[in-house]
């Protein structure tokens, strides 16, 4: 009898003590179109991406010079990064969780950025727009012909 008791006390405590199981959820690669005020596409994040992307912002050596780097034409990329990237150099120095990849139809695509503080910075990149392009499977389009390759 005290062994079933004993038996009925220590499942009734290992159900009522909760298991939380975190898990990293799938990050996803977002185009969103601001015409339209909605993502236009959703695209799993791989490697290919998360390299490409990482190493534009490691190499970030300028400032976005426009006071308005926001448009009402073109596409933003957000990029969620996995693992966050540290960078650490004359022009940015933080850690970054997501990149938002700005692709205006008229003017450079810039890369848009929040840093420890949520303050927002805007950076130039040397990339190639069109290789972002087919490795989303989507037409970034610019209406200027850019080489971004420096």
């Amino acid at each position: 009898m005290k062994k079933k008791i004993l038996a009925i006390i220590v499942l009734f405590i290992i159900l009522l003590h909760p298991t939380v199981i975190f898990a990293e959820g799938f990050k996803d690669v977002e185009i969103f179109d601001p015409k339209q005020e909605k993502v236009v596409k959703v695209v799993k994040l791989n490697p290919k991406i998360n390299n490409m992307v990482t190493e534009w912002i490691k190499n970030v050596d300028a400032i976005y010079g426009k006071s308005n780097p926001l448009t009402d034409d073109g596409y933003a990329v957000r990029v969620p990064l996995y693992p966050s990237v540290t960078v650490q150099n004359k022009n940015l120095n933080t850690v970054v969780n997501d990149v938002y990849i700005i692709v205006p139809k008229h003017e450079t695509p810039f890369l848009m950025i929040f840093d420890n503080e949520n303050r927002l910075l805007c950076y130039p990149f040397k990339g190639d727009i069109n290789t972002l392009s087919k490795v989303l499977n989507f037409k970034l389009e610019t209406g200027r012909s850019f080489s971004f390759l420096n």
